[in-house]
């Protein structure tokens, strides 16, 4: 080599080195790639970029008072700094640009929502190290689609890739996973109910993104309800979702939240009565609700008589109801589902949190297993202290009464490979009531399911529940003065279901949902036994009750085109009453009594003694308006095949079920509803009409002096009617600021007719009449003010007109017996009701490295002390006149007719 060639060779050389460091060294310092790190939950805007400019050296431009207001909740983990931006100013009024190579500005964006730059783009997302740009042809993407209100996770979420065709659903927990080529890409996130994004990323090599998507700009009743997916459609409507933020806000007896109660708040839903946990919705029945806890049903949802409802809400994650346009997936009752998720438990950590209030208690524990952070549990349960605060009091009444209840709730989620989750729940509760009587009631609920779910491809999921509920009624009645007249009354029933579901998507725009379920019924009417020896109770037992309900569905839910949404489906439903059982034979002549028996039909196990059978078309559409707005509406029938039997309105521990038979009818709901939705000033306030029509046959109603207790052919004693319903309901909700809240408002009429061919078949001479649970006018407001970051206010107003009732007329004497004539039924009413509650809150210390965090809430239930009647009834009584007569006299029953103030104290570690 020449001599003079060497060292110039190696000063190029050592030039070449110099370059590429500087170059590398340049690329290093660009703060766009910049690796940041750091945990900002509930820091201020302004905060963050002081904290960035000190430990990393970028400055930032921006005028005070555009960014004073702004809080965020987001931590880093070795992300770039671009990323970092991205997630922070996605869907803000803000935006950003790089100058300078270590500077960044920050400024509004334009009024009509675009950058000033004019790019109404989306910011990109850049996903791994820009220094590995070109060294991976694929990789794979990973992250969680999350509700951008509350965080919680969207399972059945579609993440699609429209270049390549490659798409997936999230699972239970939220999460994805997607094999995509590197490069430049536009994904399509998009989950029913919730507007699609569509985002930019830059994938390098393999990494996260977490995507959050926000509710439809339409009214708090077309929320998507989270789950396995096939529970809503585009076009749903008629559905109300209450979340765990929502019934924490609500001022409740007792300071705890209730499930029940926060929904009886919305438009086209009623309380039956004061501190009752049974509803009705739009005009039917307590029973006409199937209540669903992780989709096994609870027959029984109240503790103490309805002082407190059936689960711990801290486990709750969400609560779902629907009162029209409901899914062909559910079946089994005519006029809601309200479906309770529970909670999965956290993945991260262990946490424990509940609350100490003046009568019962609750707690919470959940988090992961060890070393199997995908898999989660969630144990709960509340207990009551109430007989030993009603033995401290001078009443001789309550220190003689007996109180008390508990229920022990949990969930198992089993992260079965990428692919496959198992969800476990369990539930017992016990509940034991005595008022200084010789009666002690005790009843409880033993729930439990498993839910399977596998995505067996990117656009094919299966789901398969299996469920079982046990509910029990024993009624203990002792004579202090004669032992040998006590005896023990037992009814109940037993339930087991499979439903499996599979859920195929061939794009985001369509859901195809078919699917099968089969249910076992057992029922337990009634049994009488001596509850002591020698006794002078004979043993009765009404004949045990089996049968069988089966149904097929399918339904599609598509997009006709870019204004229009359409859901079809059809469900088919199949009954059949089993024996062992004997069916009497009446003759076809007379009315249905003992006297007009002419045989009977005796059935072997495993015999069908009587099936039905129907069809049930749903069909849900949505019309986008142009102003922030659609018009949906909806039509469905609907079977039952279950009633639970009782004479008073309110639903009772001691009512039972029958099941259709022979002699009992199926009920039969057809429902139409229409409905316009809007959301003014950019979705500040939500607003909401509908109007519905109900057609409803084979409604039981019970003949006057009708005994259902123990009645071994209760049928003798129902009658067969038909009715409808109609109503229109009104809804306004502000969404945000310091004073947000809700009315609503429903006008409604339930009216009933027996037209049945003898006289004695017939109430009111065939003429129409309100139900039991006819009340036209039902107002609701609930009002939340922001006191301060910690202090909070929630108050709530009702006003219901009164339920009908059935009241005396006229007495007259004979054979020296004074004998009451009652009016038409339900002819008269009670007076209106209305109650209003508030509390105030002292919210936990936002402190994030504090271990221990507390809140307390002060409330009163009935503020002004309104003395609702709760029953109106007819008793003999002294006279007033006379004082060696008995005379008959009417009287009010008021429940809670003064306030009631609690004190919780809420916990969390």
């Amino acid at each position: 080599m020449n001599k003079s060639f060497a060292p110039t060779y190696l000063k190029l050389l050592f030039a070449i080195c110099i370059i590429i460091l500087l170059n590398f060294t340049v690329s290093g310092q660009n703060i766009q790639e910049k690796i940041i790190t750091g945990n900002f939950q509930k820091v201020k805007l302004e905060q963050f970029f002081k904290t960035i400019e000190k430990e990393y050296g970028i400055h930032f431009y921006y005028k005070s008072e555009w960014v004073k207001s702004y809080m965020i909740n987001q931590d880093f983990k070795d992300m770039p700094f671009i990323q970092a931006l991205n997630l922070l100013f996605d869907r803000q009024s803000l935006t950003f640009k790089f100058f300078q190579n270590n500077s960044v500005v920050i400024f509004p964006k334009g009024s009509d929502g675009r950058n000033v730059s004019g790019s109404n783009e989306p910011q990109v997302i850049v996903i791994g190290d820009p220094l590995n740009e070109g060294r991976y042809a694929t990789a794979k993407l990973k992250g969680k689609i999350l509700d951008g209100k509350n965080s919680e996770p969207l399972a059945g979420a579609v993440i699609f890739h429209p270049q390549t065709g490659i798409g997936t659903t999230t699972n239970a927990s939220g999460n994805y996973e997607l094999d995509l080529p590197t490069g430049d890409h536009t994904l399509q996130v998009s989950f029913m109910g919730y507007e699609v994004l569509n985002q930019k990323i830059k994938l390098i090599e393999s990494g996260r993104a977490d995507f959050e998507l926000f509710e439809e700009t339409h009214n708090l009743e077309e929320v998507t309800v989270t789950g396995d997916g096939t529970k809503a459609s585009k076009a749903q409507m008629s559905m109300i979702k209450v979340n765990s933020r929502i019934m924490k806000e609500l001022p409740v007896m007792m300071g705890e939240a209730d499930i029940i109660k926060s929904v009886i708040m919305m438009p086209g839903i009623q309380s039956v009565g004061e501190m009752s946990s049974g509803f009705n919705v739009r005009g039917g029945n307590t029973d006409q609700n199937l209540v669903l806890m992780d989709g096994a049903p609870v027959f029984n949802t109240s503790h103490m008589f309805g002082f407190f409802s059936m689960i711990n809400p801290d486990a709750v994650q969400d609560v779902t109801l629907f009162k029209g346009g409901i899914p062909a997936s559910y079946g089994e009752r005519i006029s809601s589902i309200m479906d309770v998720k529970l909670k999965d438990g956290n993945t991260e950590n262990i946490k424990f949190y509940g609350g100490i209030g003046l009568i019962n208690s609750r707690f919470t524990l959940e988090g992961p297993f060890v070393k199997k952070k995908k898999s989660t549990f969630l144990i709960g349960g509340r207990t009551t202290y109430s007989d030993w605060i009603m033995r401290q009091s001078k009443n001789a009444q309550f220190m003689n009464s007996v109180a008390h209840f508990y229920d022990v709730n949990g969930t198992l989620n089993l992260a079965l490979g990428q692919n496959n989750t198992l969800k476990l729940m369990g539930y017992v509760s016990n509940d034991v009531f005595n008022l200084n009587s010789n009666s002690l009631y005790t009843y409880g609920n033993l729930i439990s399911s498993a839910n399977w779910k596998a995505n067996i491809s990117k656009k094919l999921i299966s789901n398969l529940n299996l469920s079982y509920s046990k509910y029990d009624f024993t009624l203990d009645k002792k004579d202090a003065d004669l032992a040998a007249d006590d005896y023990r009354l037992k009814t109940g029933l037993e339930y087991g279901s499979m439903k499996y579901i599979l859920s195929w998507l061939p794009n985001e725009k369509h859901r195809i949902n078919t699917g099968i379920q089969t249910i076992g019924y057992k029922i337990r009417p009634g049994e009488i036994l001596p509850a002591s020896s020698p006794t002078n109770v004979a043993p009765k037992k009404v004949a045990n009750e089996q049968s069988i309900e089966m149904g097929a569905f399918i339904d599609d839910d598509f997009d006709l085109s870019a204004s229009t949404a359409l859901s079809v489906g059809i469900r088919y439903a199949r009954f059949m009453s089993m024996g062992p059982t004997t069916v009497l034979n009446y003759d076809p002549n007379q009315t249905i009594n003992s006297g007009s028996v002419i045989d009977s039909t005796v059935y072997g196990a495993s015999e069908t003694a009587k099936m039905y059978q129907g069809i049930e078309p749903r069909l849900s559409m949505k019309f986008n308006l142009a102003s922030t707005g659609s018009i949906r509406l909806s039509y469905q029938r609907m079977h039952q095949f279950m009633n639970q039997v009782s004479n008073t309105s309110v639903i009772s521990p001691a009512d039972f079920w029958k099941s259709s038979d022979s002699h009992i009818l199926p009920l039969i709901s057809d429902q139409f509803a229409v409905g316009l939705f809007k959301t003014p000033q950019k979705g500040l306030f939500e607003t909401s009409a509908e109007v519905y029509y109900k057609n409803l046959q084979n409604l039981p109603e019970y003949k006057n002096g009708a005994v259902l207790v123990m009645n071994h052919h209760v049928e003798t004693d129902i009658i067969n009617a038909n009715g409808y319903s109609y109503g229109l309901e009104l809804f306004l909700k502000k969404n945000a600021g310091r004073l947000n809240g809700w009315v609503s408002y429903t006008y409604s009429r339930t009216m009933r007719k027996t037209d049945n061919t003898f006289d004695e078949d017939v109430i009111n001479n065939r003429k129409y009449y309100p139900s039991v649970y006819d009340k036209p006018h039902d107002l609701s407001t609930v009002m939340n003010y922001q006191i301060s970051r910690r202090w909070r206010f929630s108050g709530n107003f009702v006003l219901s007109s009164g339920r009908p009732v059935t009241l005396p007329e006229q007495k007259y004497t004979y054979d020296g017996r004074q004998i009451v004539y009652y009016s038409d039924r339900n002819k008269y009413r009670m007076p209106p009701y209305h109650r209003m509650d508030v509390s105030i809150t002292l919210d936990e210390n936002l402190r994030k490295k504090r271990m221990w965090k507390g809140s307390w809430t002060f409330s009163v239930y009935n503020l002004y002390g309104r003395k609702n009647p709760y029953s109106i009834f007819y008793r003999k009584d002294a006279s007033i006149q006379t004082t060696n007569k008995e005379q008959y006299a009417i009287y009010k029953l008021s429940i809670i007719g003064v306030p009631v103030p609690s004190i919780t104290y809420n916990f969390k570690f």
